[in-house]
């Protein structure tokens, strides 16, 4: 199996939800390395898992607004402190 990262971006249909825009970075065998390395890519920021972290203020728990709803959604506060948000794809 494969997987790769793909940033979150509101929905053009609107409607407060989400669509998968842009693949970031390159496809991984292994889902547990992707991780790590989508961790290591947010620093200083810290990555969340929606569902499985508690999370800090700003960051929503948008699952259940996300098209073709992946399994694993994660969040994060950018340098200037924006909301992000990707998720992991079996490709």
């Amino acid at each position: 199996m494969a997987y790769r990262e793909f940033r979150l971006q509101p929905s053009e249909g609107g409607l407060d939800e989400y669509q998968a825009g842009d693949a970031s970075g390159e496809i991984w065998d292994d889902e547990i390395d992707l991780v790590v390395a989508m961790r290591h890519g947010v620093a200083p920021a810290d990555l969340y898992e929606l569902g499985v972290d508690e999370l800090p203020g700003g960051v929503e728990d948008i699952r259940g607004r996300i098209q073709n709803e992946p399994a694993r959604v994660f969040g994060w506060l950018d340098r200037r402190g924006d909301v992000q948000y990707a998720c992991i794809v079996q490709v």
